[in-house]
């Protein structure tokens, strides 16, 4: 059996032994959840692609102590939210010191579903912080109810309730906006 056929816990373990292949599976098999989680954070591919690997470096030296209290994907999502925090904070600091970016050097979108992925990313964006977590978790990563309720730390009855009133305000704030989603 290969190392892709693994369960996450068999390649934490493997990892944990000294199997450092196991760790390389275990990049393979996340890494595009995580940079699409810091992505959505950081709203900045670069960004992302570098919060992403700081996941995974701070993950080489963290997984040693990893105690199987919750799924190493839950793991990881705790660590990427973490690091996109940071990097939001740095971004914040820069910010006050960089001059306004020019208006007319971002590149024109010229895709219509493109555009429409941007709009209804803002919307979530705008949500609070754990209603946009949920929705992140829920319907982006397709997570259950159960593993979104591990992953945030919170009981699986709240998961729903952040549901509810995180669709039902992107619904409102989409059709006060004129926002078509066909």
């Amino acid at each position: 059996m290969s190392l892709d056929d693994k369960t996450d816990a068999e390649l934490v373990r493997l990892f944990k032994s000294g199997d450092s292949a196991a760790f390389d599976a275990i990049v393979r098999r996340f890494q595009d959840r995580i940079f699409r989680l810091a992505n959505v954070w950081l709203y900045d591919a670069q960004y992302a692609a570098d919060a992403t690997q700081e996941v995974f470096v701070r993950s080489h030296k963290g997984l040693r102590r990893f105690r199987f209290r919750a799924a190493p994907f839950t793991w990881l999502y705790r660590t990427t939210r973490y690091v996109c925090n940071e990097f939001n904070r740095r971004r914040r600091a820069d910010a006050l010191d960089d001059e306004p970016a020019d208006p007319d050097s971002a590149p024109e979108r010229h895709v219509a579903e493109h555009e429409a992925a941007q709009r209804v990313r803002a919307f979530v964006q705008e949500l609070p912080e754990r209603q946009r977590e949920v929705v992140m978790l829920r319907m982006f990563e397709e997570l259950s109810v159960r593993d979104t309720a591990q992953a945030m730390g919170c009981r699986e009855g709240t998961v729903k309730a952040l549901l509810h009133k995180a669709v039902a305000r992107l619904r409102l704030d989409m059709n006060e906006a004129g926002f078509s989603h066909e």
